[in-house]
């Protein structure tokens, strides 16, 4: 009723635009009436709009009649809704009106009708219509029928919330109406994998992605029935050999030296105005020897992201996937003048020597963006595990 309600108010404020004359003759009754009662609520006596809201107000309401006697007629079980939402309709316009002045609802011979017990009728019996076409859906044991049966008994828990076990049906239509897909790796490459690598890589946050028909699962579950599988298939791993270059290079910088005494072309110490002696900074050039030893390993694990339908054992998709892990580390030492030193010799001067990863190290480094690739590329085509 709410709802209803509110929606007559949009009405009431997107009619403001067109005159009360012109939504009258294209038929948008309501809009109609939300703006003659608008400008009466101002100016009641202005017989223009009393005319307009009275014919739009009868036309309306024929309308709603008019539409719900053909529903009844039809005798079909799933009327019942829309039944209720006519007469809701005929008691939020009945509500606007009555706010109306009573000289403005005198002319207009304005009536108030009570629909609380045909509005109470219909919304019982759609709410009984549902309720026994939900369990029906859930007998088939199919998940859309499952899911059109959550919706059903949404609609009655919606207008009574403690209708029969309406609860308890909800959530058997959500259990029986997700799909459930568990994600798994294969190590098709026939390189051992670190220890705690699957475990590294089942961390996968796939519950961030989840919707109300959709689970993944990353350990499996003996009690459910999978609908859909994504295998993580590891199909090469190789790791470089280790590289260690070698570098040489020199800094120079100029530092002050002390001072000295500032002759003139004769070879004499220069006076100043006051007759003091002259003098100046002297400079002198410091160097530096830096030898950098430059280290590179890499690791590299690729294979496919491959998606399959359990109930057809069908291959949907298959996408390749690749994830590397790159140590790159310097480190220097020098020989000389630390003063010359420029920032940069400084950082790697002061980096100490390390040894290389090993290849296992290497290989379960791979993991975070092997993860990160595949969960990109799930997020991306979830859609897909939704039917």
């Amino acid at each position: 009723m709410k709802a209803l309600y509110t929606s007559m108010i949009m009405v009431f404020v997107l009619a403001s635009c067109v005159s009360s004359t012109k939504l009258l003759q294209k038929g948008d009754y309501d809009s109609a009436i939300a703006k003659s009662a608008k400008r009466l609520m101002r100016k009641p006596t202005n017989y223009k709009q009393i005319k307009v809201l009275s014919k739009a107000y009868e036309l309306a309401n024929e309308q709603d009649n008019s539409q719900i006697e053909q529903l009844r007629i039809s005798g079909q079980p799933d009327i019942w809704e829309a039944v209720f939402k006519h007469y809701s309709q005929m008691q939020s316009r009945q509500n606007l009106v009555s706010r109306l002045p009573n000289s403005v609802l005198k002319k207009i011979h304005f009536e108030a009708i009570d629909y609380n017990r045909k509005i109470a009728e219909a919304k019982n019996k759609a709410a009984a219509f549902y309720y026994a076409n939900g369990l029906k859906l859930l007998q088939s044991n199919d998940k859309m029928a499952a899911r059109k049966a959550y919706t059903q008994f949404e609609f009655i828990r919606k207008y009574y919330p403690n209708y029969k076990d309406v609860d308890s049906r909800i959530q058997e239509a959500l259990a029986k109406g997700k799909n459930y897909v568990i994600f798994k790796l294969q190590n098709q490459a026939r390189v051992a994998l670190p220890k705690d690598f699957e475990n590294e890589i089942l961390k996968i946050s796939l519950r961030s992605i989840e919707e109300r028909w959709l689970v993944f699962d990353t350990h499996y579950d003996k009690s459910i029935d999978y609908d859909y599988s994504i295998s993580l298939n590891l199909k090469r791993i190789t790791v470089s050999p280790e590289s260690i270059e070698k570098e040489k290079y020199k800094e120079t910088k100029r530092v002050k030296d002390g001072w000295e005494y500032v002759l003139d072309n004769n070879g004499n110490v220069l006076k100043d105005s006051l007759g003091n002696d002259v003098k100046r900074t002297k400079y002198k050039t410091i160097t530096a020897y830096i030898s950098v030893i430059k280290m590179n390993k890499k690791a590299m694990v690729s294979g496919s992201l491959d998606y399959y339908n359990n109930r057809s054992q069908q291959l949907m998709k298959t996408t390749p996937i690749t994830s590397e892990f790159v140590f790159n580390y310097q480190y220097a030492t020098f020989e000389g003048e630390r003063e010359a030193l420029s920032n940069n010799s400084i950082k790697l001067i002061s980096n100490r020597p390390l040894a290389f990863p090993t290849n296992l190290k290497m290989i379960f480094d791979t993991s975070n963006q092997l993860k990160k690739i595949a969960y990109d590329r799930i997020k991306r085509d979830r859609y897909m595990f939704l039917n």
